[in-house]
């Protein structure tokens, strides 16, 4: 090679890694970089891309790092409706039996915050929030339920291996639901905003202080606030119900350890009806929330009355799945998903790729047929007997603006592409050592053009391997990503196949231009940037 193009191909390289240190530089720019033709490179554009569009398949929803909850309509993926259950569990595992002697429940709450950041905060300490992964701003109605389904962590019928729970299973759980006067909900406080109304609030949530007599305390003339907490689900439980459950005869002395509590008390049933069509959906980290006992319990013998002081008490139980907590913490969650989304794969040319409930994926094969038999595709072929020294290559996929409609919120903002054959990553994502995002490998979706989106990939690895290392030219998996980083296969039900993690967690989708798109300028592109070998 000269070394006019060394050069090239280290202020080249230099660049790019400039270029991509973020997400929505790298497809701008990294492509903007290469289209001038700054550096003389030869361009070449793959002929040859053939895809597939599939359904997924009914997936696990057993202890996904992250769950979904609410209801969301999109013009062309439908309806999704998005439930969960969770266990419940003490911090320290025998903390029930170290409650003191007459527990009598003031209140009992569950809280989840949202994934938030503080925006400002004004000169009485209020802060301000922005708020992420929250959808719409409509209402739906929120049951709360006593899951009476017993949620196993091994499987007696499959060689006590992992119990696997799936997206379609809400059937299970409405059958064994239980509450007041039987199936009555839990949370049926006066507020409607936190049952047949409820909503997501973005506000910072206050606590405040009480006298002894139940007024509220006062400072500077205002209520005075003992604790502020970030925006998140706010619910208050019938304290009555939790009272008698745990309390009535000193049950919760026999309730020796968080095995023996998830027998008894099976954890908690968040149902969601779309009572009135209004989108409101959340991506929730339940491991973040708590429900919570405030409670007064018999403390030290008055010598006044020599009768026992009443303490107040606030005790945590821990909510959700957390897979850094100790071997004792094995919480299990379960994201019930329902959609009305009909997957159609007559739309010619497009490629719909949708996560969570009902989720589709697509295959990409690369470089077309062996015609001769040689074992590797005829155009690949071409290019190894070139000896081109491949700089860049970029795959663009476009997306189809006209099938998706108007409603753009819950676009994924990041694809992920992995090698569907043997389910693992690809090279260029192992060469991306990015922590978060893997903005060099890319995928995340680029709307500066605002009549044009876009994802794209860095595929420079994956093609340098099939030309130089003989690796096997395998079918590319791409489907929505919820978190890129995590790259773990999740089992699908009746069937030994699986289907990427990050996909499920992620409700929404989108539609793209495939390479025989009608739409010639919007068409999948794989292009090769090249220095010749002299």
């Amino acid at each position: 090679m000269k070394i006019k193009s060394i050069a090239q191909f280290l202020v080249f390289s230099t660049l790019t890694f400039t270029a991509i240190s973020c997400e929505q530089d790298f497809t701008e720019m990294g492509a903007e970089v290469i289209d001038g033709d700054q550096f003389g490179f030869e361009k070449y554009l793959v002929q040859n891309i053939s895809t597939t569009n599939n359904e997924t398949g009914v997936a696990n929803t057993r202890n996904l790092p992250v769950n979904s909850l609410g209801v969301y309509t999109h013009s062309a993926f439908g309806k999704t409706k998005a439930h969960f259950v969770t266990q419940i569990e003490m911090k320290n595992n025998t903390d029930l039996t170290s409650f003191g002697n007459n527990p009598v429940l003031d209140s009992v709450y569950v809280y989840i915050p949202f994934t938030s950041t503080v925006s400002a905060t004004d000169s009485e300490g209020n802060r301000s929030y922005n708020v992420s992964n929250l959808y719409g701003n409509g209402k739906f109605t929120l049951n709360v339920y006593e899951n009476g389904y017993f949620l196993r962590t091994t499987d007696p019928n499959n060689n006590f291996d992992t119990q696997f729970y799936y997206e379609n299973d809400k059937n299970l759980f409405d059958q064994n639901k239980k509450g007041l006067n039987g199936t009555n909900r839990l949370n049926n406080a006066t507020s409607t905003s936190q049952n047949t109304e409820f909503t997501f609030n973005k506000n910072e949530i206050k606590l405040y202080a009480y006298n002894a007599d139940g007024t509220l305390q006062q400072e500077n003339g205002k209520p005075k606030v003992k604790e502020r907490k970030a925006p998140g689900i706010w619910l208050d439980l019938d304290k009555n119900y939790f009272q008698q459950k745990f309390f009535a005869n000193n049950k919760h002395k026999s309730l020796l350890n968080n095995g023996l509590l998830k027998e008894y008390f099976r954890g908690l049933y968040f149902e969601v009806e779309d009572t009135f069509n209004q989108n409101a959906l959340a991506q929730l980290n339940l491991s973040n929330g708590k429900l919570v006992f405030v409670y007064k319990q018999d403390g030290a013998i008055d010598s006044n009355t020599n009768q026992p002081k009443r303490e107040r008490k606030t005790y945590e139980f821990n909510i959700g799945y957390n897979d850094t907590q100790s071997a004792m913490a094995t919480a299990t969650t379960v994201n019930l998903l329902e959609s009305n989304f009909d997957f159609d794969n007559n739309s010619v040319g497009n490629i719909w790729l949708k996560g969570g409930a009902k989720s589709t994926y697509a295959t990409l094969s690369l470089f077309g047929n062996d015609s001769d038999n040689s074992g590797k595709a005829d155009e690949l072929e071409n290019i190894i007997n070139k000896k081109w020294l491949v700089n860049q290559a970029l795959l663009t996929l476009y997306v189809d603006h006209t099938a998706m409609g108007l409603d753009t919120i819950g676009t994924p903002k990041q694809l992920y592409l992995y090698d569907y054959k043997n389910n693992k990553v690809i090279a260029d994502y192992l060469s991306d050592a990015s922590t978060t995002g893997k903005p060099i490998f890319g995928g995340f979706l680029n709307k500066t053009n605002k009549s044009v989106h876009k994802y794209q990939f860095r595929l420079t690895d994956h093609i340098n391997n099939l030309i130089t290392k003989d690796s096997t030219n395998v079918p590319l998996g791409l489907v929505v990503a919820n978190d890129i980083n995590l790259t773990a296969m999740n089992p699908l039900k009746a069937t030994t196949k699986k289907t990427p993690l990050t996909a499920i967690m992620n409700p929404f989708g989108t539609i793209i231009h495939g390479p025989n798109s009608t739409n010639s300028d919007l068409k999948m592109k794989l292009e090769i940037y090249y220095t010749k070998e002299n």
